[in-house]
């Protein structure tokens, strides 16, 4: 009984340590949890300080900064109307073929090299223009021609090489981000002249400068080639069904024509038909490769094919954000508000600086 009596103690002692641990587990749960949202509270008490504190200085100074945004809008003007050149704007859309996108962007990054460094002559030179007209160019940039219907089926060409395993390793949003610039299928050439009617001397140079290239003539040359000789084989495979085609029109007259019994007839014709019905998918297979190839050896006729020209003469830039009026407004509101905030930054140093440091 005894022994009996110090077991159920001991388990009544364990019980108890046990709902102790667990009751302890659970406060110290909630002073964590509690913590968490204070902390998170402080930061958004600390945030929403910071930003009132910055509206009551923008309200404080706003007239200053008014009036210093007006007197850089004031200097912007005088300089975009009166003293800076006008510039002129135009653009060509091209559809490189062979992997000639690689050549199309180190050509143009050469040309913007030699502006920026003003060497004017290599320039001409590469232009096949004067050194007069080349002072005039101001940039030429290149940059892709993308939307979501060309992304999609880059994406479809680019899955298309893949094997099974390796499909499931490439989603299109990440093709999307980290697709190289080769694998457009446009790309949008622009320049900027003071000159407006220099545009149609540069698209001969620039497309001339690619088509040169010994090795893409190369690949373009093989290219021909190997489409003629496709194109050649579709065609006398569409001659030989065509003709086949015949021979069972011919050999389905014929036997409709005996007077033999009727389910005899009946399943020649069948079987005939099923075998005719057969080669017209073929025929007609053949037929879209053939229209494949066609429109393959048309817009692979050059190493680089122009999509749309240059305009004759170039558009007045006026775009808002490069007007040097509202640069000046900007950048006069902003210079202020810098010089105020850092300004009221050194005061309260200085303040603290005696408080604090002076005592010492």
């Amino acid at each position: 009984m005894k022994n009996k009596e110090l077991e159920g103690k001991k388990e009544t002692a364990q019980s108890r340590e046990e709902d102790i641990d667990i009751a302890q587990l659970f406060v110290f749960i909630g002073r964590g949890l509690s913590g968490i949202v204070n902390f998170f509270v402080s930061i958004f008490k600390t945030l929403f300080s910071w930003i009132l504190h910055f509206i009551l200085f923008i309200r404080a100074n706003l007239k200053k900064m008014i009036l210093a945004a007006l007197i850089g809008a004031s200097l912007g003007a005088v300089y975009q109307y009166a003293f800076k050149e006008v510039q002129y704007e135009s653009s060509m859309t091209v559809e490189p073929n062979f992997g000639s996108a690689i050549q199309l962007y180190k050509n143009i990054d050469f040309y913007l090299s030699l502006i920026e460094q003003d060497d004017y002559e290599r320039l001409a030179e590469s232009l096949n223009i004067s050194t007069e007209e080349a002072q005039n160019v101001s940039r030429i940039e290149v940059e892709p021609y993308s939307n979501d219907s060309q992304s999609l089926m880059s994406f479809k060409d680019f899955v298309g090489e893949l094997d099974s395993l390796t499909i499931n390793l490439v989603d299109y949003k990440t093709y999307v981000k980290k697709q190289p610039v080769e694998s457009y299928k446009y790309h949008l050439i622009k320049v900027t002249s003071k000159d407006k009617f220099i545009f149609d001397k540069l698209e001969d140079p620039i497309i001339n400068s690619i088509t040169k290239n010994q090795y893409y003539d190369k690949v373009k040359s093989t290219s021909y080639l190997n489409l003629m000789s496709r194109k050649n084989a579709l065609l006398e495979s569409i001659t030989e069904l065509d003709s086949l085609r015949s021979l069972y029109k011919k050999v389905l007259l014929a036997e409709s024509a005996k007077e033999n019994s009727g389910t005899n007839i009946f399943l020649s014709q069948v079987e005939n038909e099923n075998e005719q019905l057969f080669v017209f998918d073929k025929y007609m297979l053949m037929n879209e490769e053939l229209m494949k190839v066609n429109k393959q050896l048309m817009e692979e006729d050059k190493v680089i094919n122009v999509v749309s020209s240059f305009n004759s003469i170039g558009m007045k830039i006026n775009d808002w954000y490069r007007n040097f009026a509202v640069i000046g407004f900007i950048s006069g509101f902003i210079f202020l508000m810098l010089f105020l905030l850092f300004k009221e930054l050194n005061h309260k140093l200085i303040q603290y600086e005696r408080t604090n440091l002076g005592s010492n």
